[in-house]
């Protein structure tokens, strides 16, 4: 009789795409979220400029802020969600900055729903 000794081969699919997607949808989500809130709360007089175009605030539409806020922090919340409920076994201090980030997003996002009706 004879015995074979095989190493045991673990696969598993890389989670680099995933952190790389999940940190963009949280990123994109910020910055609508933070754009809205500043649509929203900013000086009625001032002036948005984005790369070279230039907006009036009182012009845009008061939906717009709420929307920028519901969609952003909605972004957040499914890049941060899906991000924090994972297997990965990832330090203690970013598992809490993401629980953070997925906080804010949550209340951004409630907001913005309160100011639309």
């Amino acid at each position: 009789m004879t015995h074979a000794l095989q190493s045991r081969v673990d696969t598993r699919a890389s989670t680099g795409p995933r952190h790389w997607l999940t940190a963009a949808l949280a990123v994109v989500g910020v910055v609508a979220g933070a754009l809205g809130a500043w649509l929203s709360f900013g000086p009625e007089t001032g002036t948005l400029q984005i790369f070279g175009w230039t907006w009036n605030l009182a012009d845009i539409s008061d939906l717009w802020a709420s929307w920028l806020m519901i969609g952003g922090g909605l972004m957040a919340v499914i890049g941060m969600g899906w991000e924090t409920m994972s297997g990965d076994k990832t330090k203690t201090w970013v598992r809490a900055l993401e629980g953070l980030v997925l906080g804010v997003a949550l209340v951004v996002m409630g907001t913005g729903v309160i100011l639309l009706f």
